[in-house]
């Protein structure tokens, strides 16, 4: 599954919020959302969550560092309900750790999806417009891109 594309919405006052519908239609039933890098969270369907599941379990049980850092993860992941409507809350420990407080960003990115609040994705957005294209194209040739 590809996501792509930049989707702007409002948290209402009881924390809930949609999945874009062309995003949601991709995700499927079950998808989670889980604490990513740089303070968003990040939304996986199914799959991409076992793969990610079934990588942390390669962690020996002896890396008491590594195994924090997988509990740690595995502690923030978010099972969402929808409503009716199609809304689902965002848990409480959840828009703390991404800093949200009324207006997100949600952002396809390729094999995820990012849950952004729209100051840091602005101010994110702002420091990497001033790195050409050619150079942030580079930061991917380690990776065979």
């Amino acid at each position: 599954m590809v996501y792509y594309g930049e989707y702007n919405q409002v948290l209402d006052g009881k924390n809930r919020m949609r999945m874009p519908m062309k995003l949601k239609m991709q995700l499927g039933s079950e998808y989670y959302i889980l604490n990513g890098a740089n303070g968003c969270l990040l939304v996986m369907d199914a799959k991409r969550f076992n793969d990610m599941t079934a990588q942390f379990a390669r962690v020996p049980l002896s890396d008491s560092a590594a195994r924090r850092v997988v509990s740690e993860i595995m502690a923030s992941v978010v099972v969402p309900e929808e409503d009716a409507q199609g809304r689902f809350v965002l848990p409480a420990r959840a828009v703390r750790y991404a800093g949200i407080s009324k207006n997100i960003v949600i952002v396809g990115a390729c094999d995820y999806i990012e849950i952004w609040s729209e100051e840091k994705y602005n101010a994110n957005s702002d420091s990497a417009e001033e790195e050409s294209l050619d150079a942030k194209l580079l930061k991917l040739r380690d990776y065979g891109v």
